[in-house]
C-alpha cells in the first residue's frame, strides 16, 4: 500500500474517527502508565506489583533492570499512541500496526492467564489488562477496516 493510500485508510468521518482517536487514546494511557515503574523505586515498584496480586518480591538487580527495560518499552509505545492521536495522518503505519497488536497481546495474556491459573480474586488486574487490549484494539481496528471498506466500495 502506497503512502498517500494507507493516509486515506485513516477515517475522516466524525464518529470513525472519534472511535480511533479513542482507541489511541486508550493505548497511550495504558501503556504511557508504565513508566511509573521506569522512574519509581524499586520498593514502591514492588508495593504496587504486590497491590496487583504478584505478592512478595525479594530486590534482584537483574530483577530491576528487567523491569526498568519492560516499562519503558511499554511506556514508549503510549507515547507513539499519543503522536498518533495528535496527528493520525502523519502515522497510519504505525496505526495499522497498533490495533493487531492490541489483539495480539489479548490473545497472549488469555493463553498466560489460563496456563498459569490465574484467579480474579488473587490476580485482580489480568482482566482488565486483558480487556483494554481487546476494546483498545478494536477501536483501533473497526474504523479502519470501514475506511477501507469505503475506498473499496
Amino acid at each position: 500500500m502506497s503512502l498517500p493510500t494507507a493516509r486515506r485508510t485513516i477515517p475522516t468521518a466524525r464518529p470513525w474517527r472519534a472511535a480511533l482517536r479513542l482507541g489511541l487514546l486508550a493505548s497511550t494511557c495504558g501503556w504511557g502508565i508504565s513508566f511509573y515503574f521506569t522512574f519509581t523505586p524499586w520498593t514502591a515498584a514492588v508495593s504496587q506489583l504486590r497491590d496487583m496480586g504478584a505478592g512478595d518480591i525479594r530486590y534482584d538487580p537483574l530483577l530491576d533492570y528487567w523491569l526498568r527495560t519492560a516499562s519503558v518499552v511499554f511506556g514508549c509505545i503510549g507515547i507513539g499512541s499519543l503522536l498518533a492521536c495528535l496527528r493520525p495522518e502523519s502515522f497510519p503505519g504505525f496505526i495499522r500496526l497498533l490495533g493487531p497488536f492490541h489483539l495480539i497481546v489479548g490473545a497472549t495474556l488469555i493463553a498466560a492467564a489460563i496456563a498459569n491459573h490465574l484467579d480474579r480474586a488473587l490476580h485482580p488486574t489480568f482482566v482488565p489488562d486483558i480487556t483494554f487490549c481487546f476494546v483498545t484494539g478494536l477501536l483501533l481496528v473497526i474504523p479502519r477496516l470501514h475506511k477501507s471498506a469505503e475506498i473499496q466500495a
